[in-house]
Parts: C-alpha cells; sequence; structure tokens
C-alpha cells in the first residue's frame, strides 16, 4: 500500500468532512463517520487531528484561507468589467462543480446559533468573521485592481461592495441550492455584475462624494 503524507491524509480528511457535513450536518460529522468517508483508519484521522474541533479548524480554513487557491486562475491587467465577470464566473463554476462545500459553508457559518457556551459562541463567531474578512479582502483587491486598469485612481466603498457582492453570491447560492435552476441563476449572475461595476463607477465618478 502507498504511503500517504500526514499533509495529503489531513487534506483527505477536510474534504471528507466537509462532504459529511453538507451531506448530513455538523452534529451527525462525527470523526468515526468522516474516517469512514475518507476511507481511512479512525486512528489516522485522531493522529492527524487532535479533535473535531481541530478539523472543524481546518474545513473552515479549507473554504476560506485555501478557496481562492483552487478556483480558476485570472489574468492580470483585466480591465474593471472584466475583473468583476471573471471573478463572479469562476466563483460560480466552481459553485456548481461542487456545491456540498456551499452548504458546508453555511452550515459552519450558521454553528454560532446552535452553540450554548458563550466561549464557543464567542470563538465560532471570530472564525466567521475571519472567514468573511479573507473573502472580502481578496475580492476586494480584485475589483480594485480592476478599477486602476480602467482608470479609477483610488477607488473608494471597495469593502462595501465586496461585502455586497459576497452577500449576493450567497443568496444567488442558497437560491440555487434550494430551486436548482442554471439558466435563471447565470442571469441572476449578469445582474449582479452589472451592478457591482455600475457601483464602482457611480461611487468613484469624479466630482462625486464617497
Amino acid at each position: 500500500m502507498a504511503h500517504v503524507s500526514i499533509k495529503d491524509r489531513s487534506h483527505q480528511f477536510v474534504e471528507a468532512a466537509a462532504r459529511v457535513i453538507a451531506r448530513e450536518g455538523i452534529a451527525a460529522a462525527t470523526t468515526r463517520r468522516i474516517a469512514a468517508e475518507a476511507d481511512a483508519p479512525l486512528a489516522a484521522l485522531h493522529y492527524c487531528f487532535r479533535s473535531k474541533d481541530e478539523l472543524l479548524d481546518e474545513v473552515y480554513n479549507f473554504l476560506s484561507r485555501d478557496y481562492a487557491r483552487e478556483l480558476e486562475p485570472m489574468d492580470s491587467g483585466l480591465s474593471l468589467e472584466e475583473s468583476v465577470r471573471t471573478h463572479a464566473t469562476r466563483i460560480w463554476r466552481r459553485m456548481l462543480n461542487t456545491p456540498h462545500e456551499q452548504v458546508t459553508t453555511f452550515e459552519l457559518l450558521l454553528r454560532r446559533n446552535r452553540l450554548k457556551s458563550e466561549d464557543e459562541v464567542e470563538r465560532a463567531a471570530a472564525i466567521n468573521r475571519s472567514m468573511y474578512q479573507g473573502w472580502i479582502d481578496s475580492t476586494a483587491a480584485i475589483f480594485t485592481d480592476g478599477a486602476r486598469v480602467s482608470g479609477v485612481g483610488d477607488p473608494q466603498d471597495m469593502d462595501i461592495i465586496a461585502r455586497s457582492f459576497i452577500a449576493n453570491v450567497d443568496g444567488i447560492s442558497l437560491q440555487h441550492l434550494s430551486d436548482p435552476n442554471e439558466e435563471r441563476s447565470w442571469q441572476l449572475l449578469e445582474i449582479l455584475i452589472d451592478s457591482v461595476v455600475f457601483q464602482i463607477l457611480k461611487r468613484n465618478a469624479v466630482g462625486e462624494q464617497p
């Protein structure tokens, strides 16, 4: 049997946990169930992770910190419209190809509402903020680069625009997961793209206050 490194084995468990959580919820995602999903010994899971909470932390990281690395690469020097369209499209393609990741993300973000301990609630809230901030920062950076290529010297309000973009992607995802309709979802994404480009240009018009 081929040797599997700790890094690769840990990643297998993280991906398996994401699938189990999406199908069965966090409560049902026991370490035994996750090990079975990964087709690996339970002892190997406990060797990689000291507890289920530590494993869940890595699932959070996989869906936030590592998420951008899994997206299709973007060319440099894209205009504002090209940047927004390319970024939105690659996110949506990832959602269509791996919908369980979005379900798991929603499950993890809502986890804090089911916790009892004040310390656990605050810790979960901090992780949620960290997840969103990662998405917001990377999205704002992409839109800022595109705006500058399109002649917007020092774009304003990119944080709130990135937050609005992500909120809309979450909403379209939830609608699609609840009632899948690819044609409608792509139409909603087109409206979002146009809206984001319009808002960036409007808020950064010469002589207009942010």
